[in-house]
């Protein structure tokens, strides 16, 4: 009886222990999956914390990247409008000096004209003062001759000469005029190129706003070069040196 019940105490033991045992190791099992999870944890979140500042870091870049490209752009714009405003203001000097020159030269030639004019007067005013009878006769056959031949030939020079003066000037009104229309084909090339907004658009018009100022330029030179003048005026020889009414004679 006694041994039974000791065997049985020692059985209950031994269970025990196993079952302390067990509970053990399923409390060091649990422990260790908690440990492997915190650390699978762990290493994924600093994982996704180094993707997601990569990322960030990437987006800054492409975002410096494309304001760099947008500013070099504007900065290209402004460039273009500042020498096309450039290139406008040296067209209207090189206008306006062209179109004094031009009134100067209207003004030399119409001196010119009234200085002749004088000149004719007062040779026939010295010969009326001083001549005599005979001189008088004389003068006759001279203002025959005169009238009849030197005054033709000379209205015939003048008319010419003002003929060939007014084809300049209606040749140089109508490079005047193209030149106004290149400069206005500029104008409004510049203002398209200020309000465009596409890069495509703005380098299409700075093309056309390129050839429209080189077509304004060649346009200018030939207005300022402007048509040939009449030949300068030979050497005055009389063919009758005795000839009072002769242009030579001071």
């Amino acid at each position: 009886m006694g041994q039974s019940q000791e065997s049985s105490v020692l059985f209950s033991l031994n269970e025990l222990m196993s079952i302390e045992d067990q509970r053990l190791k399923e409390e060091q099992a649990a422990a260790q999956k908690r440990a492997d999870e915190e650390l699978a944890a762990r290493v994924e979140a600093e994982r996704i914390e180094r993707e997601t500042e990569a990322a960030r870091l990437q987006a800054e870049e492409e975002r410096r990247r494309v304001e760099e490209a947008r500013r070099r752009e504007e900065a290209a714009r402004l460039e273009a409008i500042r020498l096309a405003e450039v290139e406008k203001a040296r067209a209207m000097a090189e206008q306006q000096a062209r179109l004094e020159a031009m009134a100067r030269q209207q003004q030399h030639e119409q001196k010119l004209a009234e200085l002749a004019h004088d000149k004719q007067k007062k040779r026939l005013q010295k010969i009326v003062t001083y001549g005599s009878l005979s001189a008088i006769l004389v003068i006759g056959g001279v203002l025959g001759v005169y009238f009849g031949k030197i005054k033709p030939e000379a209205d015939a020079e003048n008319i010419a000469a003002a003929a060939q003066i007014r084809a300049q000037q209606e040749e140089s009104e109508r490079l005047r005029r193209d030149v106004e229309e290149k400069n206005a084909r500029v104008d409004k090339l510049l203002a398209d190129l200020q309000a465009a907004q596409s890069k495509a658009e703005q380098e299409r018009l700075a093309r056309e706003l390129a050839a429209a100022q080189k077509d304004r330029d060649v346009a200018s030179k030939r207005w300022n070069v402007g048509p040939k003048g009449p030949a300068k005026n030979e050497p005055c020889v009389c063919k009758d040196p005795g000839d009072p009414l002769c242009g030579c004679i001071k």
